[in-house]
């Protein structure tokens, strides 16, 4: 925790970097300032992925971005932002471009994480999609909804198997403010269509996809989506009382 006599040093370097700055700089600098000064409205829910110093550098550094900008955070922000929470908070932790785990962002003390956003207009916060769980050329070779089913567990689990746990940052809001949501979606909760059969997928359409409804605990919990035009597999209608909130935030947009 930084001391009195820490902040006022960084607040007497602060202000002599300002001198060499140029009117517009300083301005532009002051407007960012004056944004921070009106604070934000958070709240930390969970600890057991960010913990208190984690939260607070994550919220610091969302403050800073919509001082400037009405344009919500995007994927590769998130897992720059975050990586840089876990280290301002003494842990190790490093974004991932491995083609070992292929699902896993983020790796934080051994732990893999895959990291997803969600922002759209109109947007419902009761129903998360994730618009792309994973990449899927194999949809294009099913011949019928029969070979739906082995395929779907074989591939869509074995996926699972390289992160530890899925987190999702959504936006949304309206012209004056944001909101944001971090919430983790279960693996549990998503290996539910590991229980499909044949008779749940419909025909294979014209673009060579097939789609099903999956249930959890006798209701439906979200539409697995086999989209071969792109060939991606889509999660739609994810319930979000199936997904625990880990903190939320609420912002400003910048004058």
């Amino acid at each position: 925790m930084q001391g009195e006599a820490d902040k006022r040093e960084d607040i007497a370097q602060a202000v002599t970097a300002l001198q060499s700055l140029s009117p517009i700089q300083v301005e532009v600098l002051t407007s960012i300032i004056a944004k921070f000064a009106e604070g934000q409205t958070a709240e930390h829910l969970r600890k057991d992925f960010l913990d208190d110093d984690a939260f607070e550098y994550f919220s610091t550094r969302l403050a800073a971005h919509h001082a400037s900008s009405g344009v919500a955070l995007k994927k590769e922000n998130f897992e720059h932002i975050l990586e840089q929470s876990f280290k301002r908070a003494g842990h190790d932790a490093k974004r991932t471009d491995s083609m070992v785990h292929r699902g896993a962002d983020l790796e934080v003390e051994g732990r893999r994480f895959s990291l997803k956003t969600e922002a759209a207009k109109g947007l419902n916060p009761k129903s998360i999609t994730i618009s792309k769980l994973m990449e899927a050329r194999w949809i294009r070779d099913l011949t019928g909804p029969e070979d739906a089913p082995d395929q779907v567990r074989k591939r869509i689990l074995s996926h699972l198997q390289e992160y530890d746990r899925i987190f999702m940052l959504r936006s949304y809001g309206d012209e004056t403010k944001v909101r944001y949501d971090l919430r983790e979606i279960p693996k549990h909760v998503l290996g539910a269509v590991a229980n499909l059969e044949t008779k749940d997928f419909g025909k294979i359409t014209n673009a060579g996809g097939t789609s099903a409804n999956v249930n959890l605990n006798g209701r439906k919990a979200f539409k697995l989506v086999l989209d071969g035009s792109v060939e991606k597999i889509t999660i739609s209608g994810l319930d979000v009382d199936l997904c625990p909130l880990h903190a939320w935030w609420e912002l400003g947009y910048p004058g």
